[in-house]
């Protein structure tokens, strides 16, 4: 919406320059320039003349003052549209989404789709072209990661921390929040987990909160740990939360955790002009979203999360182990030439 603004304002600012610029046509239009040099060359051979230096003087000194000042305005009406413009542009790159891209052969890619349905079997090699990260809201298989993962995918699957790897949906995409939920497709080599461990913080988190994340911007599972230093994101977004914590590509759509286990957000970009600038979507809108899936995408499976939080009183380490069996790398394929 920000963005917009500023596009907005520069576009109107532009069109009162255009505008200006027609006047200043019309002004000049109305100025028989040749007359002016006949005259300007008549009064030279008189410059002995003070009088008529002054006579051309107040001639000409509105016309001449306000072709100076449409001179000045122009030029320092285009250093502040291309400023303007600049700033714009570089607040845009200033954030970066998470997702990881993965350089892939594509004779790997043909030879992948002859393993599409297999189940529960490690790639030998990884020719997915988008990488990131997701965990479980349920132990049957219902998924969040970030939309920005998942966006424009022809098929995604899920990879466990054991290598294991299951074909998945997409079941409901909320832009709005950078929100995708994902459930397992019907795969007969998957166990259902024991509920999910964590529970989901939706009360505000205070600042200097310490927290953590697990994600894959490997393809291993990566821990990291920080703290929350703004109840804001990126140019103070309310619906996400700015933590210091290191996270690279591959970290989307990881959990953010409290050091009591509850999942606080939803890791979805960093800041790139600043080390350790790190942003997560709130959990309360991971449940709102929840509540907008429409029940047919559900299958008739209704989505319910777990209450209980089981890690609350479990030291860190335990924690983490706990939590791996839980958090998956998903892998996005596109398979168009």
């Amino acid at each position: 919406m920000n963005e917009e603004k500023d596009i907005e304002n520069a576009l109107r600012a532009y069109g009162e320059r255009i505008r200006f610029k027609q006047r200043l046509a019309k002004i000049q239009a109305g100025v028989d320039m040749n007359a002016m040099r006949r005259e300007a060359d008549a009064y030279q051979s008189e410059a002995e003349q003070p009088g008529k230096v002054r006579n051309m003087w107040h001639a000409y000194r509105t016309t001449l003052a306000v072709a100076a000042s449409a001179a000045i305005i122009t030029t320092f009406g285009s250093i502040f549209l291309y400023r303007s413009y600049q700033q714009s542009h570089q607040q845009e790159q200033q954030y970066s989404q998470l997702s990881k891209e993965i350089q892939a052969v594509k004779s790997y890619q043909r030879k992948m789709q002859s393993d599409l349905n297999g189940r529960g079997r490690g790639l030998s090699i990884n020719p997915a072209q988008v990488s990131g990260s997701g965990f479980l809201l349920t132990g049957d298989g219902y998924f969040v990661t970030n939309n920005h993962i998942v966006r424009d995918a022809d098929s995604v699957y899920v990879q466990s921390t054991k290598g294991e790897v299951y074909k998945a949906r997409v079941v409901y995409t909320d832009k709005t929040h950078d929100l995708a939920f994902l459930q397992l497709c019907d795969d007969s080599a998957f166990r259902t987990l024991p509920p999910v461990p964590y529970g989901f913080e939706v009360r505000p988190s205070d600042l200097g909160e310490r927290v953590y994340t697990l994600g894959y911007p490997r393809e291993e599972i990566v821990y990291g740990e920080g703290y929350l230093s703004s109840g804001t994101g990126y140019r103070g977004d309310s619906t996400a939360y700015q933590v210091a914590i290191g996270v690279n590509p591959g970290n989307s759509g990881g959990p953010l955790l409290d050091e009591q286990g509850n999942v606080i957000g939803i890791i979805s970009g960093k800041q790139t002009t600043s080390e350790g600038v790190s942003f997560a979507v709130k959990t309360n809108f991971l449940l709102e979203a929840l509540n907008n899936i429409p029940p047919d995408s559900l299958r008739g499976q209704p989505l319910r999360l777990n209450k209980k939080n089981t890690l609350a009183k479990l030291p860190r380490k335990k924690q983490i182990k706990r939590m791996q069996d839980y958090v998956y790398q998903v892998k996005v394929f596109k398979h168009k030439e």
